[in-house]
């Protein structure tokens, strides 16, 4: 049984929303460059780059209530065209526009009508992908998001000199009508709860709900607040990433494409090796050991000087990083309820785009005093500190509760001697 599990071929519908990811990301990194590369020539300055990743990111923290509770009472068939066309219409707009302001603004409504499709995508794939093929529904989707966000940037800067940024855009439109497609063509009960009805439902859903989720089960809990962790120091490293190559090194722009494009590998490979390793394993041990190998690769990026070595600890923590995801997203998948899984997958997403305004905003700050090396000492440091407190925190927790178990025995015990 352990052998014929990996041969089994993933559903129809997981392939086609993974086809989604791949077009729709490699669409939204399109825009992101070429928005980034037309404020840059109209010296709009960082605070306009700083509004970009702002409209990317808050979104999906402001509708995680909203976004979860329809993914949860709504299928993917009924809400995934209305939302696709919106998304288009949004980006043919974007083409049309010439403020600054409004071309953030505009962002931020096609973020928004992503952070409300994202958990009703999530929710059908887990769904679709029962036992064993969750962890490989889940690398197909990490590797898809990762393939678009590798290709996009760098066809979106040669877009940019050929098309411009209006050009661009109407490509993002049309790489977004791969989600109605999707939406029509996917079986009528994906993505459902029990049924879609005017009752009220039997759990409530929503982000406060999505984070009560997430805190009941333990393990999970762990999981999904390492990752926060991780997504922070990793984001923070990201800002210095480009003064690490090209101050501390002295490389070219290439050089620093390639480093980026080290990482985006790394993260490829390692969903592709998690897919299959995490088809009937438990997934606490290795998510913990892949957080201290990007840890261990962050502190000896800080301390080694070698070019080489940095490609090859990039490419290492980007594998690491990529088993995590998978692993990550499996948990998630096997410990939480169908019926309450959109509104785990709306508050996951709120909390980790938090970690990434967070880490947005800490970096500005980090930067004006410290050395790229030692922002991602830092980092590394922050990683492994992090998931030591966890570990110890998880052993008093362990030795706690048989105590606990035999002390209640105990009193039951006495109160059931005779009393005469």
């Amino acid at each position: 049984m352990t052998s014929a599990a990996p041969r089994e071929r993933l559903p129809r519908n997981v392939t086609a929303i993974a086809a989604t990811f791949l077009v729709s990301c490699l669409g939204d990194g399109l825009a992101i460059t070429a928005l980034m590369l037309d404020f840059h020539d109209r010296a709009v300055g960082s605070v306009g780059i700083a509004a970009l990743f702002g409209a990317l990111s808050v979104p999906a923290i402001v509708l995680a209530g909203p976004a979860g509770r329809i993914a949860d009472r709504h299928s993917a068939r009924r809400v995934l065209p209305p939302l696709g066309f919106a998304l288009v219409a949004v980006c043919a707009l974007m083409s049309l526009a010439r403020s600054v302001v409004l071309l953030v603004a505009l962002l931020a409504v096609l973020s928004g009508l992503m952070a409300i499709a994202a958990p009703v995508f999530v929710k059908t794939v887990l769904q679709a992908s029962p036992g064993p093929l969750m962890s490989r529904a889940g690398a197909l989707l990490s590797m898809a998001s990762n393939l678009g966000f590798l290709i996009g940037p760098a066809a979106g800067a040669l877009l940019m000199d050929a098309i411009a940024l209006r050009g661009v855009l109407l490509v993002d439109a049309v790489t977004y009508l791969a989600v109605p497609v999707v939406g029509f063509f996917l079986p009528r009960t994906a993505g459902s709860s029990e049924a879609e009805s005017t009752q009220e439902p039997e759990h409530k859903s929503g982000f406060l709900a999505g984070l009560k989720i997430l805190a009941q089960d333990l393990p999970l809990a762990r999981v999904v607040l390492i990752g926060v962790i991780l997504t922070f120091a990793l984001q923070v490293t990201n800002v210095v990433e480009v003064y690490l190559v090209r101050d501390s090194y002295g490389a070219t722009a290439t050089v620093f494409g390639l480093v980026t494009t080290a990482w985006a590998a790394g993260q490829i490979l390692g969903a592709a090796i998690a897919g299959r390793w995490f088809t009937e394993r438990s997934t606490a041990r290795p998510a913990a050991l892949t957080v201290v190998a990007v840890g261990a690769a962050l502190l000896a990026i800080a301390f080694f000087d070698s070019l080489p070595g940095l490609f090859v600890l990039t490419a290492l923590a980007g594998a690491a990083d990529g088993v995590f995801g998978v692993a990550r997203q499996t948990t998630v998948g096997r410990t939480v309820q169908p019926a309450r899984q959109g509104s785990a997958a709306a508050a996951h997403a709120a909390l980790l785009n938090s970690a990434t305004i967070a880490a947005l905003m800490s970096a500005g700050l980090i930067t004006a005093f410290a050395e790229p090396r030692t922002v991602y000492a830092l980092a590394g440091g922050l990683i492994l500190l992090a998931l030591a407190a966890m570990h110890i925190y998880r052993r008093t927790d362990s030795v706690k509760t048989p105590a606990a178990q035999a002390e209640h025995v105990t009193a039951a015990t006495v109160a059931a001697l005779p009393t005469d």
